[in-house]
């Protein structure tokens, strides 16, 4: 009996793990074919992406569609996750201005911003978070605590982004694995949060990758400002995380 049930989680993770690995290769085979490095053709890769891990879901783990959409997390999110998720953006957004008063920098919006926006948010927003959140958290969150089933889910969020070693500089990309490594656990919490749905989490991702790439600095900070920006969308999500078992801790 024992061998039997070791040998249907193996599988089932398996499964898993060949879903993510086929859906995250054609996700970055859209991208690079397309060329929406900046959400160009985000709407497009999103929609197929998620259409790609709702089949995967279907296929995999025998569900039907419904099943399959509500377990990826596309489902309405709730009050208190929806409102903690916008406040920790505004939170991060307001420390903008803060850095251009501290360093004189001036910012302009990169050209045709406004159409970048919603590229971003079905691309580094509801796709990835589809993906890594409601497909590949949720199914370890079925079996593990909180806390495990975020640190499984994080091992292939963050060797994904070690892709960013090839296009990006080395402090950069460097600063971008940390960043994965500690955001992977506020963007889980999130996901619970808002009732297991990926809307919330999928809001913080588009700010953290829709700023730096709609924004655009004066030269004087402009190797300045990414670091300075992978930092905040550490610390201020991060502490919202944490900061309820520090509390309670006292």
């Amino acid at each position: 009996m024992k061998s039997d049930l070791l040998k249907q989680n193996s599988v089932q993770w398996l499964r898993l793990l060949v879903g993510l690995i086929v859906v995250f290769a054609l996700f970055q085979w859209l991208a690079e074919t397309l060329k929406s490095y900046r959400g160009e053709f985000g709407v497009i890769v999103g929609v197929i992406v998620v259409a790609a891990t709702i089949f995967a879901e279907k296929l995999l783990f025998k569900k039907s569609f419904n099943e399959s959409i509500k377990t990826i997390g596309l489902k309405n999110p709730t009050k208190t996750g929806l409102l903690t998720g916008i406040a920790i953006c505004v939170l991060m957004l307001l420390t903008i201005p803060l850095f251009a008063f501290a360093t004189s920098s001036t910012f302009s919006f990169y050209p045709n911003w406004q159409f970048l926006i919603l590229g971003l948010f079905f691309q580094a927003g509801i796709a990835e978070e589809t993906l890594f959140r409601g497909y590949l958290f949720g199914h370890f969150r079925q079996k593990y605590s909180f806390w495990k089933a975020a640190l499984l889910a994080a091992i292939p969020f963050i060797l994904v982004h070690l892709i960013m070693f090839y296009s990006q500089p080395f402090p950069i990309a460097l600063a971008s694995i940390i960043l994965a490594v500690v955001m992977s656990f506020p963007f889980c919490r999130l996901f619970e949060l808002d009732g297991n749905s990926i809307w919330s989490p999928a809001i913080l991702h588009f700010i953290v990758q829709g700023t730096v790439k709609v924004l655009v600095v004066s030269d004087e900070s402009a190797q300045i400002f990414p670091l300075f920006w992978i930092m905040i969308s550490a610390i201020i999500p991060f502490g919202g995380f944490a900061a309820p078992y520090f509390f309670k801790r006292r």
